[in-house]
This record gives C-alpha cells, structure tokens and sequence, in this order.
C-alpha cells in the first residue's frame, strides 16, 4: 500500500490511528474540486467495461443510493438519490481520486479499475 486518501474532517481520529501503525496517510478532501475528476473517470470505466465488480452488495447499494449532482461550473459531486449510505460510492471515488493524483507519472488508472483492493 502506498498511501491512504483520507477527509481529515471525516476521518481524523481513524487517520490518527492508521498513522501510528505506519499508514502513509494523505488528505484527500471530499470536494467537488477532488471528486469532479474520479465521478467522470468512474463513469467512462463503466461505460468502457474497464471496471471489474465482483458483486459486493454493500458497493452496490451504495452506488444505486448516489448520483452525481452537477455544479453551475459543471463539475459533479456525489449527492443521495434517496435513503441510504454513499459511503462505500465516496471511497470508490476517493481511492479513483487518489490514483489519478499518484506521482508515478501514470494517468492510466485501469489496472487499479481491474483490481482496486491493494495491500
């Protein structure tokens, strides 16, 4: 594992927690700015069939429980459809996020689509 995203407002005391187990943790804020990029790239990889799912019902719930809300600059940003949790939709786009901002000079992120649990 390289690095860990994580929203400090969100997540400050897990965070606290993984840094002091050696977990590179890196602020990854949940705004539109940060999530704009990961919704569309997520959105071509489905379109595409980059993008391997195996099925987990929680991820599944989730993503029919969100949809992009689009911004007066265009941007998207992960909003409820109705009742539910986003939560394991936002990390999706959080970890989508973070390996478009790695610094190994790869813009390429479909082999993190194709297997995106690393450890």
């Amino acid at each position: 594992m390289q690095s860990v995203g994580t929203d400090p407002w969100q997540a400050a005391h897990l965070s606290q927690r993984l840094r002091a187990e050696g977990a590179n943790m890196v602020d990854f804020r949940t705004t539109t700015q940060n999530l704009s990029p990961a919704i569309n790239e997520l959105d071509t990889a489905m379109r595409s069939g980059r993008l391997a799912h195996d099925g987990n019902p929680v991820l599944a719930w989730c993503v029919r429980n969100v949809v992009g809300q689009e911004d007066r600059r265009g941007n998207l940003f992960p909003t409820k459809q109705r009742d539910g949790k986003i939560d394991a939709a936002v990390a999706l786009l959080m970890a989508i996020g973070r390996a478009q901002a790695s610094d190994d000079g790869a813009e390429d992120i479909t082999a993190f689509l194709l297997n995106p649990v690393m450890g």
